[in-house]
């Protein structure tokens, strides 16, 4: 009887433990809330990669890559990190009530909404240009061949330190973009007034992609309006609409 009670015991803690753990990893990880294709993880970007999937965990140190025509979406804190196709992120800090963030795009391009920063500083960096959150929405694109970076802000503010960015850096608001060429030379600004309106892609956004060929990965969240482009990009599920 004493021996059933205490396998009995054993289990119910068991249960509680796992419970906890679950709870604990909700709290302190990034989740997969939607995946297409194939996307790899790497745990705490050493090692062998492993097959990510839908509702998986992510944490810090982690580096996440996507393949052709692959993309996922993180979840964290009411946060959303889109990463499109082949593209490497790194998970290099989540942000509580006791630290910053920072997450790193090794290559490709990613989108990022920000918030419940509660105070809390947020960066998204490439190997030659760093963004400051100051709660919004941008993208972050990087050529680890050219070593070109390039950022776009749809929301909000973001400060931009890279060559050719004063030493305080330099304030991208909503509707512009910076692209930092990896030879040094100096940042060239752009303005999306007229030609990105909302979930939509004007024709005039055609001329742009032919001159930087990278701003196709925003066809996935703002869809062509009076034009066709040559070919697809996977379309995300929401702007901005994930729930944690």
């Amino acid at each position: 009887m004493k021996l059933k009670v205490w396998m009995i015991l054993s289990l119910v803690l068991s249960i509680g433990s796992l419970v906890l753990v679950s709870q604990e990893n909700k709290e302190k990880d990034a989740r997969v809330s939607f995946l297409i294709g194939k996307v790899q993880l790497q745990k705490g970007g050493k090692g062998s990669w492993n097959i990510l999937k839908q509702g998986d965990y992510v944490s810090e140190g982690d580096i996440v890559s996507t393949g052709n025509a692959s993309k996922t979406t993180l979840l964290y804190k009411g946060s959303e990190f889109k990463v499109l196709p082949n593209t490497k992120l790194k998970i290099s800090s989540l942000y509580n009530e006791s630290k910053d963030g920072k997450l790193e795009v090794q290559s490709g391009f990613a989108w990022f909404q920000l918030v419940n920063l509660k105070g809390k500083k947020f960066e998204v960096s490439t190997p030659t240009t760093t963004a400051g959150v100051r709660g919004t929405a941008f993208s972050a694109f990087h050529d680890h061949k050219t070593k070109d970076s390039s950022f776009c802000t749809c929301e909000g503010k973001v400060l931009m330190n890279g060559t050719g960015d004063p030493k305080d850096g330099t304030m991208q608001e909503k509707g512009n973009g910076g692209y930092y060429p990896g030879g040094g030379e100096e940042p060239k600004r752009s303005s999306y007034e007229g030609i990105i309106v909302k979930f939509k892609s004007l024709p005039p956004f055609k001329d742009l992609m032919k001159k930087n060929i990278s701003l196709k990965n925003c066809l996935s969240c703002h869809t062509p309006q009076g034009w066709t482009p040559d070919d697809s990009v996977p379309s995300d599920e929401t702007y901005g609409g994930g729930k944690m």
